[in-house]
């Protein structure tokens, strides 16, 4: 009887690594390197928090980054979540059309294309408000059985795929 306690102790002890392996974090993105690295050229779709060391104290900032803190936790699986402050990568800044007025913004990269849907948010910046907002703009792209892939934009009609 006692036989069977170890096993089940190292069953669950597993269970939890995989777990804790399948939920993401919040990827500090570092350099307009990185970012091009990471975010452009990875074939699953991720949602930016990009943000300003100038406004972290502010009370939305707090909140957005909280609610990315709690997608790439619950959504990790599915998808993955960075950071991103403008100052550390001006170019995607730049290129995406993100100021200092404007964070934080959260940019959903869901093509292989180099383009990015603005997330907005209605009312309080919460975890749900920002899933809710994710899944509206992504639509029928994703589904929960697999990790949610950029789509890749054809050219021309079905006859020429």
């Amino acid at each position: 009887r006692n036989q069977s306690q170890p096993i089940m102790q190292h069953a669950t002890a597993l269970l939890l690594l995989l777990l804790h392996s399948a939920a993401g974090s919040l990827t500090t993105l570092k350099d307009d390197a990185q970012f091009e690295a990471e975010v452009v050229q990875d074939p699953v779709v991720w949602g930016v928090l990009f943000t300003s060391k100038t406004r972290d104290d502010d009370a939305k900032s707090k909140a957005m980054l909280q609610a990315a803190h709690g997608l790439a936790a619950g959504l990790g699986h599915l998808m993955r979540w960075g950071r991103a402050d403008i100052q550390d990568c001006k170019a995607f800044a730049s290129e995406f059309n993100v100021r200092t007025r404007m964070v934080p913004r959260v940019l959903l990269f869901s093509s292989r294309a180099r383009m990015a849907d603005v997330i907005r948010l209605e009312g309080e910046p919460t975890e749900e408000a920002l899933e809710a907002a994710v899944r509206a703009a992504l639509g029928d792209q994703v589904s929960d059985e697999a990790k949610w892939m950029k789509t890749t934009l054809a050219i021309g009609g079905k006859e020429d795929l």
